[in-house]
Protein backbone atom coordinates (compact mmCIF):
# COMPACT_ATOMS: atom_id res chain seq x y z
CA UNK A 1 0.00 0.00 0.00
CA UNK A 2 0.80 3.51 -0.51
CA UNK A 3 2.45 5.74 2.38
CA UNK A 4 1.71 9.06 1.07
CA UNK A 5 -1.09 10.81 -0.22
CA UNK A 6 0.22 13.71 -1.88
CA UNK A 7 4.13 12.86 -2.47
CA UNK A 8 5.26 13.64 1.32
CA UNK A 9 4.36 10.92 3.36
CA UNK A 10 1.52 12.55 4.78
CA UNK A 11 -1.43 10.14 3.82
CA UNK A 12 -4.16 11.91 4.57
CA UNK A 13 -3.86 15.08 2.88
CA UNK A 14 -6.44 16.77 1.70
CA UNK A 15 -8.49 14.90 3.73
CA UNK A 16 -11.26 16.09 5.87
CA UNK A 17 -12.49 13.91 9.06
CA UNK A 18 -14.83 14.65 11.84
CA UNK A 19 -13.58 13.92 15.28
CA UNK A 20 -16.48 12.84 17.22
CA UNK A 21 -15.40 13.92 20.05
CA UNK A 22 -13.85 17.28 22.34
CA UNK A 23 -12.32 18.13 25.42
CA UNK A 24 -7.84 17.46 25.22
CA UNK A 25 -9.29 14.00 23.17
CA UNK A 26 -10.42 15.60 20.51
CA UNK A 27 -7.75 17.71 20.56
CA UNK A 28 -4.96 15.27 20.64
CA UNK A 29 -6.69 13.16 17.51
CA UNK A 30 -6.63 16.66 15.57
CA UNK A 31 -3.29 17.10 15.99
CA UNK A 32 -2.29 13.50 14.67
CA UNK A 33 -4.28 14.14 11.97
CA UNK A 34 -2.38 16.92 11.42
CA UNK A 35 0.75 15.13 11.00
CA UNK A 36 -0.54 12.88 8.11
CA UNK A 37 -1.94 16.22 6.49
CA UNK A 38 -5.09 15.80 7.07
CA UNK A 39 -7.92 18.89 9.01
CA UNK A 40 -9.87 17.28 12.16
CA UNK A 41 -13.26 19.17 12.52
CA UNK A 42 -14.01 18.80 16.08
CA UNK A 43 -17.35 18.30 16.53
CA UNK A 44 -18.70 16.94 20.53
CA UNK A 45 -20.97 15.10 19.67
CA UNK A 46 -20.96 14.06 23.53
CA UNK A 47 -19.59 15.67 26.76
CA UNK A 48 -19.66 14.98 30.22
CA UNK A 49 -21.43 16.35 33.09
CA UNK A 50 -21.68 15.41 37.41
CA UNK A 51 -23.64 12.78 38.55
CA UNK A 52 -26.67 14.07 39.08
CA UNK A 53 -26.40 13.15 42.58
CA UNK A 54 -22.78 13.55 43.61
CA UNK A 55 -23.12 12.47 47.38
CA UNK A 56 -22.87 8.51 46.21
CA UNK A 57 -19.59 9.56 44.44
CA UNK A 58 -18.06 11.73 46.93
CA UNK A 59 -19.19 8.87 50.23
CA UNK A 60 -17.03 6.46 48.06
CA UNK A 61 -14.07 8.98 47.49
CA UNK A 62 -13.46 9.47 51.16
CA UNK A 63 -13.66 5.69 52.22
CA UNK A 64 -11.08 4.85 49.03
CA UNK A 65 -9.04 8.16 50.76
CA UNK A 66 -9.04 6.11 53.86
CA UNK A 67 -7.68 2.83 52.31
CA UNK A 68 -11.23 0.98 52.29
CA UNK A 69 -10.53 -0.11 49.04
CA UNK A 70 -7.38 -2.93 47.89
CA UNK A 71 -8.12 -1.61 43.99
CA UNK A 72 -9.37 0.92 42.45
CA UNK A 73 -10.46 0.61 38.29
CA UNK A 74 -9.81 3.44 36.13
CA UNK A 75 -11.09 2.85 32.53
CA UNK A 76 -10.71 5.95 30.90
CA UNK A 77 -9.20 9.63 30.80
CA UNK A 78 -13.04 11.19 31.61
CA UNK A 79 -13.05 8.95 34.55
CA UNK A 80 -9.50 10.29 35.14
CA UNK A 81 -10.95 13.94 35.12
CA UNK A 82 -14.04 13.20 36.94
CA UNK A 83 -12.58 11.81 39.90
CA UNK A 84 -9.60 14.73 39.68
CA UNK A 85 -12.03 17.01 39.84
CA UNK A 86 -13.74 15.89 43.30
CA UNK A 87 -10.83 15.82 45.23
CA UNK A 88 -10.97 19.62 46.48
CA UNK A 89 -14.61 19.15 47.57
CA UNK A 90 -13.78 15.84 49.22
CA UNK A 91 -10.81 16.17 50.90
CA UNK A 92 -10.58 19.95 50.64
CA UNK A 93 -8.52 22.86 48.51
CA UNK A 94 -4.74 22.17 48.52
CA UNK A 95 -5.32 18.42 47.65
CA UNK A 96 -4.95 16.41 44.83
CA UNK A 97 -5.93 13.34 43.05
CA UNK A 98 -2.67 11.51 44.38
CA UNK A 99 -3.76 11.80 47.78
CA UNK A 100 -6.96 10.03 47.02
CA UNK A 101 -5.17 7.44 45.44
CA UNK A 102 -2.83 6.91 47.73
CA UNK A 103 -4.02 4.26 50.07
CA UNK A 104 -4.61 1.71 46.89
CA UNK A 105 -3.63 0.61 43.74
CA UNK A 106 -4.50 1.61 39.96
CA UNK A 107 -5.82 -0.46 37.48
CA UNK A 108 -5.81 1.66 34.20
CA UNK A 109 -7.56 0.02 31.15
CA UNK A 110 -5.26 0.78 28.60
CA UNK A 111 -1.87 3.86 28.10
CA UNK A 112 -4.12 6.42 27.10
CA UNK A 113 -6.10 6.17 30.77
CA UNK A 114 -2.49 5.71 32.07
CA UNK A 115 -1.29 8.59 30.58
CA UNK A 116 -3.92 11.01 31.90
CA UNK A 117 -3.16 8.80 35.34
CA UNK A 118 0.57 10.02 34.89
CA UNK A 119 -0.37 13.91 34.33
CA UNK A 120 -2.19 13.69 37.46
CA UNK A 121 0.71 12.27 38.92
CA UNK A 122 -0.66 8.91 39.65
CA UNK A 123 1.70 5.96 38.58
CA UNK A 124 -0.50 2.37 37.42
CA UNK A 125 -0.26 -0.38 39.19
CA UNK A 126 -1.76 -2.92 36.48
CA UNK A 127 -2.06 -2.66 32.72
CA UNK A 128 -3.80 -5.15 30.57
CA UNK A 129 -0.96 -7.06 28.91
CA UNK A 130 -3.06 -8.18 26.16
CA UNK A 131 -6.97 -6.63 25.03
CA UNK A 132 -7.03 -3.28 26.14
CA UNK A 133 -11.08 -3.11 26.84
CA UNK A 134 -13.21 -3.69 30.18
CA UNK A 135 -12.52 -7.25 29.68
CA UNK A 136 -9.28 -7.53 28.91
CA UNK A 137 -8.94 -5.74 32.60
CA UNK A 138 -10.81 -8.41 34.18
CA UNK A 139 -8.66 -10.94 32.60
CA UNK A 140 -5.97 -9.42 33.65
CA UNK A 141 -6.98 -8.62 37.66
CA UNK A 142 -8.60 -12.12 37.81
CA UNK A 143 -6.25 -14.45 35.84
CA UNK A 144 -2.44 -13.46 36.43
CA UNK A 145 -3.06 -13.58 40.23
CA UNK A 146 -2.59 -9.32 40.80
CA UNK A 147 -2.40 -8.73 44.73
CA UNK A 148 -4.06 -6.54 47.06
CA UNK A 149 -2.30 -3.76 48.86
CA UNK A 150 1.39 -5.11 48.08
CA UNK A 151 1.71 -7.26 50.80
CA UNK A 152 0.88 -10.26 48.27
CA UNK A 153 -1.98 -11.10 49.48
CA UNK A 154 -4.50 -12.50 46.58
CA UNK A 155 -6.96 -10.45 44.51
CA UNK A 156 -10.07 -13.29 45.37
CA UNK A 157 -12.09 -11.36 47.83
CA UNK A 158 -9.97 -8.18 47.31
CA UNK A 159 -12.13 -4.57 47.56
CA UNK A 160 -12.35 -2.93 44.90
CA UNK A 161 -14.07 0.84 43.98
CA UNK A 162 -15.52 1.02 40.17
CA UNK A 163 -16.23 4.44 39.48
CA UNK A 164 -17.62 4.46 36.05
CA UNK A 165 -20.09 6.36 33.65
CA UNK A 166 -23.91 6.52 33.77
CA UNK A 167 -24.15 4.58 30.66
CA UNK A 168 -20.94 1.99 31.30
CA UNK A 169 -21.75 -1.90 30.61
CA UNK A 170 -21.36 -3.70 33.53
CA UNK A 171 -18.88 -5.22 32.41
CA UNK A 172 -15.98 -4.90 35.09
CA UNK A 173 -18.40 -4.87 38.09
CA UNK A 174 -19.97 -8.18 36.67
CA UNK A 175 -15.90 -10.06 36.32
CA UNK A 176 -14.99 -9.03 38.82
CA UNK A 177 -17.49 -10.13 41.56
CA UNK A 178 -17.83 -13.61 39.52
CA UNK A 179 -14.06 -14.03 40.47
CA UNK A 180 -15.05 -13.35 44.05
CA UNK A 181 -14.05 -9.58 44.35
CA UNK A 182 -15.67 -7.71 46.76
CA UNK A 183 -17.07 -4.71 44.45
CA UNK A 184 -18.52 -1.31 44.69
CA UNK A 185 -19.44 0.77 41.70
CA UNK A 186 -20.40 4.42 41.55
CA UNK A 187 -21.46 6.58 39.04
CA UNK A 188 -18.48 9.18 38.50
CA UNK A 189 -19.65 11.11 35.64
CA UNK A 190 -22.84 11.41 32.93
CA UNK A 191 -22.40 11.02 29.34
CA UNK A 192 -24.75 13.76 27.86
CA UNK A 193 -25.61 14.71 24.03
CA UNK A 194 -22.85 17.50 22.51
CA UNK A 195 -24.54 20.95 21.10
CA UNK A 196 -25.82 20.84 17.61
CA UNK A 197 -23.10 21.49 15.30
CA UNK A 198 -22.40 24.34 13.30
CA UNK A 199 -24.59 25.28 10.08
CA UNK A 200 -20.83 25.13 8.24
CA UNK A 201 -20.37 21.62 9.68
CA UNK A 202 -23.71 20.38 8.49
CA UNK A 203 -23.38 21.93 5.21
CA UNK A 204 -19.96 19.82 4.86
CA UNK A 205 -21.51 16.56 5.86
CA UNK A 206 -24.57 16.73 3.54
CA UNK A 207 -21.83 18.34 0.62
CA UNK A 208 -19.41 15.28 0.94
CA UNK A 209 -17.11 17.99 2.57
CA UNK A 210 -15.90 15.81 5.67
CA UNK A 211 -14.60 12.54 4.14
CA UNK A 212 -14.21 10.35 7.24
CA UNK A 213 -15.54 10.28 10.51
CA UNK A 214 -13.80 9.13 13.83
CA UNK A 215 -16.10 7.44 16.56
CA UNK A 216 -14.83 6.99 20.37
CA UNK A 217 -17.83 5.21 22.09
CA UNK A 218 -21.71 3.81 20.91
CA UNK A 219 -23.04 7.40 22.35
CA UNK A 220 -20.67 9.30 19.51
CA UNK A 221 -22.29 6.57 17.25
CA UNK A 222 -26.29 7.78 18.56
CA UNK A 223 -24.99 11.68 18.92
CA UNK A 224 -23.57 11.41 15.34
CA UNK A 225 -26.75 10.19 13.57
CA UNK A 226 -29.05 12.16 16.26
CA UNK A 227 -27.39 15.55 15.21
CA UNK A 228 -26.00 14.89 11.72
CA UNK A 229 -27.48 11.96 9.98
CA UNK A 230 -26.56 8.62 8.66
CA UNK A 231 -22.80 9.14 6.68
CA UNK A 232 -22.97 9.35 3.00
CA UNK A 233 -21.94 5.91 1.33
CA UNK A 234 -18.48 7.86 0.42
CA UNK A 235 -17.71 8.89 4.00
CA UNK A 236 -15.28 6.55 5.72
CA UNK A 237 -16.33 5.45 9.01
CA UNK A 238 -14.08 4.69 11.87
CA UNK A 239 -14.48 2.70 15.26
CA UNK A 240 -12.07 2.75 17.62
CA UNK A 241 -13.41 -0.34 19.19
CA UNK A 242 -15.89 -3.49 18.79
CA UNK A 243 -18.76 -2.51 21.40
CA UNK A 244 -18.22 0.69 19.29
CA UNK A 245 -18.52 -0.54 16.13
CA UNK A 246 -21.58 -3.04 16.83
CA UNK A 247 -23.75 0.32 17.72
CA UNK A 248 -22.56 1.83 14.42
CA UNK A 249 -23.84 -1.26 12.60
CA UNK A 250 -27.16 -1.66 14.64
CA UNK A 251 -27.86 2.31 13.48
CA UNK A 252 -26.90 0.99 9.75
CA UNK A 253 -23.82 2.36 9.38
CA UNK A 254 -21.00 1.00 7.76
CA UNK A 255 -18.02 0.27 9.75
CA UNK A 256 -14.40 0.73 7.21
CA UNK A 257 -12.21 0.69 9.96
CA UNK A 258 -11.50 -1.14 13.68
CA UNK A 259 -8.09 -0.20 14.53
CA UNK A 260 -6.12 -3.30 16.63
CA UNK A 261 -5.85 -1.42 20.07
CA UNK A 262 -8.50 1.01 21.27
CA UNK A 263 -6.20 4.59 20.89
CA UNK A 264 -6.17 7.95 19.68
CA UNK A 265 -3.14 7.26 18.08
CA UNK A 266 -4.21 3.58 17.17
CA UNK A 267 -7.34 5.15 15.79
CA UNK A 268 -5.73 7.53 13.08
CA UNK A 269 -3.01 5.60 12.17
CA UNK A 270 -5.70 2.89 10.64
CA UNK A 271 -7.64 5.49 9.00
CA UNK A 272 -3.85 6.93 7.27
CA UNK A 273 -2.87 2.95 6.28
CA UNK A 274 -7.12 2.38 5.67
CA UNK A 275 -6.88 5.57 3.56
CA UNK A 276 -9.92 8.14 2.28
CA UNK A 277 -11.78 9.22 -0.19
CA UNK A 278 -12.82 12.34 -1.72
CA UNK A 279 -9.46 14.54 -1.64
CA UNK A 280 -8.42 18.10 -2.81
CA UNK A 281 -7.89 18.12 -5.99
CA UNK A 282 -5.09 16.18 -7.25
CA UNK A 283 -4.63 14.44 -4.07
CA UNK A 284 -5.66 10.91 -5.38
CA UNK A 285 -7.25 8.21 -2.76
CA UNK A 286 -5.08 5.74 -0.74
CA UNK A 287 -5.53 1.97 0.16
CA UNK A 288 -8.38 -0.76 -1.67
CA UNK A 289 -12.09 0.51 -0.39
CA UNK A 290 -11.05 4.17 -0.53
CA UNK A 291 -9.03 4.40 -3.94
CA UNK A 292 -12.03 2.25 -5.48
CA UNK A 293 -14.58 4.97 -3.90
CA UNK A 294 -11.95 7.90 -5.25
CA UNK A 295 -12.39 6.41 -9.20
CA UNK A 296 -15.83 5.63 -8.96
CA UNK A 297 -18.52 8.60 -8.93
CA UNK A 298 -21.19 5.86 -8.17
CA UNK A 299 -19.10 5.19 -5.15
CA UNK A 300 -17.82 8.40 -4.12
CA UNK A 301 -21.32 10.56 -4.11
CA UNK A 302 -21.54 14.02 -5.03
CA UNK A 303 -18.58 16.35 -5.58
CA UNK A 304 -17.83 18.38 -2.82
CA UNK A 305 -19.78 22.09 -2.66
CA UNK A 306 -16.85 24.19 -2.69
CA UNK A 307 -18.37 26.54 0.01
CA UNK A 308 -18.37 23.06 2.22
CA UNK A 309 -14.26 23.05 1.28
CA UNK A 310 -13.69 26.35 3.31
CA UNK A 311 -12.06 25.85 7.22
CA UNK A 312 -15.11 25.49 9.66
CA UNK A 313 -15.36 27.43 12.61
CA UNK A 314 -15.53 25.91 15.82
CA UNK A 315 -18.42 24.14 17.43
CA UNK A 316 -20.63 25.78 20.04
CA UNK A 317 -20.70 25.14 23.74
CA UNK A 318 -22.79 21.85 24.73
CA UNK A 319 -26.17 22.35 26.25
CA UNK A 320 -26.13 19.47 28.71
CA UNK A 321 -28.79 17.24 27.21
CA UNK A 322 -28.96 13.88 27.90
CA UNK A 323 -28.85 10.94 25.87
Amino acid sequence: MSAAGDGTGRRLAGRRVLVGRGGDWGERVAALLATEGAEGVVVPLITFAPPADVAPLEEALRRLADGAYDWVTVTSATTVTALAERVPGVLGPDRALPDLLRATRVAAVGPGTARALTEHGVATDLLPSGERSAAGLVAEMTGQGAVGRGDGTRTSGARVLVPHSDLAEPTVVDGLRAAGWAVDEVVAYRTVRGPGPSEAVRAAWRSGGIHAVLLSSASTVRSLVELLGTPASSVVVCCIGSRTAAAARELGLRVDVVPAAASAEELVAALAAHGVPGAAPGVPGVGGPARRAATDPAAAGPAPDPAAQAPLPPSPAPDRRPL
